[in-house]
């Protein structure tokens, strides 16, 4: 069997949910990535212990999935980028073009698609899309969005949360 290793990141594309709630096809790269900062975790799955008073011991236990979650940086947000992963609507065009940012937080499901130099393309279905503005205004860093994606159980029956595949041209 090849060594299979999934290394680097070519692209994060993001698109609308497919209509019969399933993978989306219309995606787009939502744009250039920090170095170094995209991950991913999930996290440790939860346990519940059922006892009974005449054992230690545990008589059933019951496990619950950990959530996973993708995390990386928008390197040079733009405005079009902002309305991708907080909502809204630009208003103008060229130097008179607006966002507003929201007022109320935004419920952005989306369906992403995460490619890697090498190795595993991860397809979310669904994911619930969160942002936040981190870095600096000077010389030593630059602003940047920190966009969380947490992936959701898709709503089309039979949909798995996460459909992995491997780069183009690459086999196991």
């Amino acid at each position: 069997m090849a060594k299979l290793i999934t290394i680097g990141l070519s692209k994060i594309e993001i698109g609308d949910i497919a209509t019969d709630k399933g993978m989306g096809t219309e995606l787009a790269v939502i744009g250039q990535t920090a170095e170094g900062s995209c991950t991913i975790e999930t996290a440790e799955p939860e346990v519940t212990e059922f006892y009974v008073e005449e054992s230690d011991s545990p008589v059933h236990t019951a496990l619950k999935a950990g959530l996973t979650t993708i995390t990386f940086q928008l390197a040079a947000p733009d405005l079009q980028q902002c309305v991708d992963v907080f909502g809204g609507a630009i208003t103008g065009t060229g130097t008179a073009a607006t966002w507003n940012y929201p007022g109320n937080a935004v419920n952005l499901e989306k369906s992403v698609k995460i490619t890697p130099k090498e190795g595993i393309v991860f397809r979310i279905p669904r994911g619930k899309i969160t942002a936040r503005f981190t870095g600096q205004f000077g010389r030593a860093d630059t602003l940047k969005v920190e966009v969380s994606i947490t992936v959701l159980q898709p709503e089309k029956a039979g949909t798995p949360p996460m459909i992995l595949s491997l780069v183009a041209g690459e086999g196991a």
